[in-house]
């Protein structure tokens, strides 16, 4: 017995040994085979400890928005349309309620839209998505609400990407499926009627900013403010004429993308990396609200000028030799100064048009300008607090030069 128990241990003995060389084989041939790998710097394995900031920033399994139209009527919401039973040309569309209007149900959380002819006219009129975007909800809800749609959509506005989900309620007809990916103005339904008849037909249109509601919830059923509405839903017209034409990161030629957090920039061409690079910023931490104020602009930009070469004046050294500058203000700098005080109504005009042109913006009111890459008067280490310039992009001196010659003007430029 002794033997026989003696002979077993050695055999589990034996067996965990052959297991731990195993481990220790199969481990040196994974550590080998991630050594063959290129470096850290190269373009498909760059190596993160944690997610990429740049890769979440890009990645989106919707096609993002470039814009928004209304769902009804031409893509402004105008336009003539025929009754479908007694033929009778009509024209124009309207709001018959709007977004917080107190009704007999409470606070309205969207828009009402109706064509002009009135009474049951529009019935049956076509409804289009008002944007890029996935169906998410596409079912007949009964009482009250009828037949429904929800569209997802993906859009990014100044250094952000959001999400915002669009509500089509009434529907007569619904010509799309659950998953599937529409494009703006696909049409997606028909105007109808709330399935008991209680009202003429029309299109209750809702964009909610909050994605855990119900297809049907309704927030004065819920105890719901017209505060906390507005902070969960976006007035449907408002956002549509604000977000007409909106600019895609994925679409651009030239891209570069800035992380003030991370100190890197990342440069792309064609939606191909490039380049990766450290950078510093201001020596204020923050983003920039005024002249003055040391710190670095968040937002979308494009490069508008170029110089390299000696710089003359006092601080002259201190741009490396190369000066890349971007369109600082933008479109909602201004919209911010505007409500500072800082700039006029007409002056926030004149810089959202030069803005969306890619054309330089004004520069020389409280809201400051001269925003840009450059060198720096010496080489800077990576490590410290990195914080060097007036508020412009610093690079390294021997990144400058090649980055100079690749980054035209027009390219997109974000800081985040």
């Amino acid at each position: 017995m002794k033997s026989d128990m003696k002979k077993a241990v050695l055999a589990a003995l034996f067996a965990n040994l052959v297991v731990w060389i195993l481990m220790i084989l199969v481990a040196e041939k994974s550590l080998a085979s991630a050594g063959s790998l290129p470096g850290p710097k190269d373009e498909a394995t760059l190596d993160q400890t944690g997610p990429d900031i740049f890769d979440s920033y890009l990645q989106s399994e919707i096609s993002p928005a470039d814009g928004f139209d209304f769902p009804v009527g031409n893509s402004n919401g105008r336009g003539s349309y025929r009754d479908k039973r007694s033929r009778q040309k009509h024209n124009g569309w309207y709001v018959a309620t709007e977004f917080g209007d107190k009704i007999s149900l409470g606070i309205h959380p969207g828009e009402d839209w109706n064509g002009k002819g009135g009474g049951n006219t529009d019935l049956g009129q076509p409804v289009h998505s008002i944007g890029n975007g996935k169906v998410v909800f596409a079912e007949d809800c009964g009482a009250l609400w009828g037949k429904v749609v929800i569209i997802q959509h993906v859009f990014y506005e100044n250094h952000f990407k959001k999400r915002i989900r669009s509500v089509y309620v009434h529907l007569d007809n619904i010509l799309i499926k659950k998953g599937e990916l529409v494009k703006r103005r696909k049409i997606i339904g028909s105007i109808g009627r709330d399935p008991d008849h209680h009202y003429y037909a029309h299109l209750h249109l809702e964009l909610r900013w909050n994605e855990n509601l119900s297809p049907t919830f309704w927030p004065s059923s819920n105890s719901k403010s017209l505060d906390w509405i507005r902070q969960n839903y976006a007035e449907p017209s408002s956002f549509i004429k604000s977000h007409r034409k909106l600019f895609v990161p994925h679409k651009e030629k030239q891209l570069v993308l800035i992380d003030q957090s991370g100190y890197q920039m990342r440069h792309y061409k064609n939606g191909k990396k490039v380049g990766e690079y450290a950078v510093s910023f201001g020596q204020a931490k923050g983003k920039k609200i005024k002249r003055g104020d040391n710190k670095t602009p968040k937002g979308m930009y494009f490069v508008i000028d170029k110089r390299r070469g000696e710089f003359s004046g006092d601080y002259g050294a201190y741009y490396g030799g190369h000066w890349i500058k971007i369109n600082y203000p933008n479109r909602y700098d201004a919209q911010r100064g505007r409500k500072l005080g800082f700039i006029s109504a007409i002056r926030e005009n004149e810089i959202r048009r030069d803005w969306r042109r890619r054309k330089p913006t004004y520069g020389k009111s409280k809201l400051g300008g001269g925003i840009g890459f450059h060198g720096w008067i010496e080489e800077w280490e990576d490590k410290g607090p990195r914080h060097l310039s007036w508020g412009c992009i610093v690079m390294h001196n021997r990144d400058i030069k090649g980055f100079y010659e690749q980054i035209p003007k027009g390219s997109m430029v974000v800081i985040f």
